[in-house]
């Protein structure tokens, strides 16, 4: 079955007149005003949305803890177990892939 423009451009016209037809009798439906949608996050989600941001303004190496280790390390004292080590490098990978 073919539909023609024609065809189409008269079911437009009777559904545009239908929707400015009202029923007999029934009162027209108080006018509402139109607000725009709304979207409020909450402070959770604000807080992850910022993340990648903080993290990529964050420095790539913060000094203090740098030098501290050093300083351990230099001094004999630095001793990280091989369980927090492998930690921290699967935190750093995880954070890395973050980015």
């Amino acid at each position: 079955m073919m539909i023609s423009d024609k065809q189409v451009h008269q079911v437009a016209k009777l559904f545009a007149a239908q929707l400015q037809v009202r029923p007999v009798g029934k009162p027209a439906a108080p006018e509402r005003s139109l607000r725009p949608d709304s979207v409020e996050l909450s402070r959770e989600r604000r807080e992850i949305q910022a993340a990648p941001q903080a993290i990529q303004e964050a420095p790539e190496m913060r000094m203090e803890t740098v030098a501290r280790s050093k300083a351990a390390l230099e001094a004999g004292r630095y001793d990280i177990s091989r369980r927090q080590a492998a930690q921290e490098m699967l935190a750093r990978s995880l954070v890395g892939r973050l980015r």
